[in-house]
């Protein structure tokens, strides 16, 4: 059976280190966690990859700590289309 994929915006990403917003924060890690079971294809595209770099370098830091944790398919987008 295939597995369902999930494409994550941004905003999932940046929650997983948002401490002005604590509940928000522990649902996405609670879904991460979820991610880390690989019961889903993850999807992360080129565009929402390039929004997560312009974080500061300690927020910068702990996210990718948090990609590194999942696996997931990198999706070329144009931001042209």
């Amino acid at each position: 059976m295939r597995k369902q994929k999930i494409y994550l915006d941004t905003s999932v990403v940046s929650y997983l280190y948002q401490e002005d917003s604590p509940e928000k924060m522990h649902d996405t890690l609670k879904l991460w966690e979820i991610f880390k079971s690989n019961r889903y294809e993850v999807c992360i595209s080129n565009i929402v990859m390039n929004e997560i770099y312009e974080c500061g370098e300690e927020k910068l830091r702990i996210l990718l700590e948090y990609l590194n944790e999942i696996d997931y398919t990198m999706v070329r987008v144009d931001e042209d289309e």
